[in-house]
C-alpha cells in the first residue's frame, strides 16, 4: 500500500473536503469553476448525485456560498499581509488572496495537498501562493511550512475545530498561540457557530424541521469522516464556554456577528438573501489575538524526532514509538505493521518516548488492536501522564491500556 493510501486510512476526515468545491460549483463560483478542471471530482459528484433531493442540495449550496464568502471577507479585511488557510481543503480561497496582492499559505493533510498543489498551480503560477502538508496540532510542522516568510499572519480555520479531540484542540491552540507570539497577527474562526448556517438556510428556504436537518447533517459528517463531531470544549458549553476556553489558552477574544462579513448571495432573490442575513446574524465570528497578560500555555518540552522501531519474532510484533504520532507520522507505524505481514499473535507497543498521539495515531493503534484474535495479547507500556490523559479523554484507554 503506497503512502497516499496509508494517509487516507489514518486521516479519513479528508473525505469531506471536496464537498466545499462541489457546492461552490453548484452556486456558480468562478474560481471554483477554474479549479475544478484540474481536480478529480468524480467520487464527490457521485455522492452529490445520490443526495436526497435537489432542494436539499440547493440549501447546502446556498449555505456554503455564504460560509465561504464570509471567511474570505473576514480574512481579507484583517489587514494582515499573510493569510494562512488551515485547513485549505480544495477551496479556491488562495486565488482571491493573491489577486489582492497578499501572500497565501494553504495548509492541509498530505493527501489533500498532493492533489491541490498541482491543481492550483495549473490555474495560477504565483510565488505568493504556497501549499504545504502539515499537522495542525504541531507548532514545528506549521512553522516549517511558513519558511522564511516575514509579516503578520491571519490564520483562518474554517470547518476544522469540530473534528478535534480535546487534546488535539489544546495542542493546536498552543501551536497557533506560539506562531502569533512570533509573527504577530490574529486567528479568525466562526467554527463554534458556523454549523448552524446549514440549519438556518434549510429553515428559511424550505421551512422544514431544522432539528431533523441538523441531525442528518451531523450523520453525514460522521459517516464521511469516521469521526465524532463537536466533542470538545469549544462546543460542549455554549458560546460563553467556548470564549472562556479560548481565554484560558492565552487568547484575547473579540466576538462579533457574522453579518458584517456576509457576501452578496448570487443564487437567491434579494428578499430571500435579506431574510437569510437576518437569520445568520445570530452567529458569531471570533478574532483571536495573543493576550500578553495571560499565563504561559507552553506544553511540556519533549522534542525527540519521530521514529519507529519494530520487529516480528515468534509471532510477537514489538514496536517502539518516539516523538509525536500525528496525522503526518502515524502512517509510518501503519506501514510497519502492514509490512510485518501475517502471523502476528501478540503486539507490544513501547511508548515511553512518545510525546503525543493524535486521533490519527489512535486510529492506527486501534487497527492493530482489532487485528488480534485474542485482544488480551495487546500491551502498551511506558505511557506518560500526558499520553494517558489523551487515551482516557478519548476513551481509548479501555482498549489500549487494559494490560498497561
Amino acid at each position: 500500500m503506497d503512502n497516499r493510501e496509508l494517509q487516507k486510512l489514518v486521516n479519513p476526515v479528508y473525505t469531506t473536503a471536496k464537498g466545499t468545491v462541489m457546492m461552490l460549483l453548484r452556486g456558480g463560483d468562478p474560481d471554483a469553476q477554474r479549479l475544478a478542471a484540474y481536480l478529480d471530482l468524480a467520487k464527490a459528484k457521485r455522492e452529490v448525485d445520490h443526495s436526497p433531493t435537489p432542494e436539499f442540495l440547493n440549501c447546502y449550496a446556498v449555505a456554503q456560498e455564504a460560509r465561504y464568502g464570509l471567511y474570505n471577507e473576514a480574512a481579507l479585511r484583517s489587514g494582515k499581509p499573510i493569510i494562512v488557510d488551515l485547513p485549505c481543503g480544495y477551496s479556491p480561497r488562495g486565488f482571491r488572496v493573491v489577486d489582492r496582492g497578499l501572500k497565501y499559505f494553504g495548509l492541509d493533510l498530505p493527501v489533500v495537498i498532493d492533489e491541490m498543489k498541482p491543481a492550483a498551480a495549473s490555474v495560477i503560477q504565483s510565488d505568493d501562493m504556497v501549499y504545504a502538508a502539515v499537522d495542525a496540532t504541531n507548532y514545528e510542522s506549521l512553522r516549517g511550512a511558513l519558511g522564511d516568510v516575514h509579516g503578520e499572519l491571519c490564520i483562518v480555520t474554517e470547518g476544522l475545530l469540530g473534528y478535534f479531540s480535546e487534546s488535539e484542540l489544546v495542542s493546536m491552540c498552543r501551536a497557533v498561540h506560539r506562531l502569533l507570539s512570533e509573527f504577530g497577527g490574529c486567528w479568525i474562526t466562526a467554527d463554534v457557530d458556523i454549523i448552524e448556517i446549514y440549519t438556518l438556510t434549510f429553515g428559511e428556504l424550505m421551512k422544514g424541521d431544522m432539528t431533523a436537518f441538523t441531525a442528518r447533517m451531523n450523520d453525514i459528517v460522521a459517516n464521511l469522516s469516521d469521526t465524532a463531531f463537536s466533542q470538545n470544549s469549544l462546543f460542549a458549553n455554549g458560546p460563553d464556554g467556548a470564549k472562556r476556553f479560548l481565554r484560558e489558552q492565552g487568547f484575547h477574544v473579540r466576538a462579533e456577528s457574522v453579518s458584517a462579513y456576509l457576501p452578496t448571495l448570487r443564487t437567491v432573490t434579494e428578499d430571500v438573501a435579506a431574510a437569510l442575513a437576518d437569520a445568520y446574524g445570530k452567529m458569531e465570528i471570533y478574532t483571536l489575538t495573543v493576550d500578553e497578560n495571560a499565563a504561559s500555555t507552553d506544553a511540556p518540552a519533549r522534542d525527540l524526532p519521530f521514529a519507529v522501531e519494530s520487529e516480528l519474532k515468534d509471532g510477537v510484533f514489538t514496536v517502539s514509538v518516539q516523538g509525536r504520532m500525528d496525522t503526518i507520522t502515524a502512517p509510518e507505524l501503519l506501514k510497519r505493521f502492514q509490512e510485518a505481514g501475517d502471523g502476528i499473535e501478540s503486539i507490544h507497543v513501547d511508548v515511553s518516548r512518545m510525546a503525543y498521539v493524535s486521533s490519527a495515531g489512535l486510529r492506527v493503534l486501534l487497527m492493530m488492536y482489532k487485528s488480534l484474535d485474542n485482544k488480551d495479547n495487546f500491551t502498551m507500556t511506558g505511557v506518560s501522564p500526558e499520553v494517558r490523559e489523551i487515551l482516557e479523554t478519548t476513551g481509548f484507554d479501555q482498549f489500549l491500556l487494559r494490560k498497561a
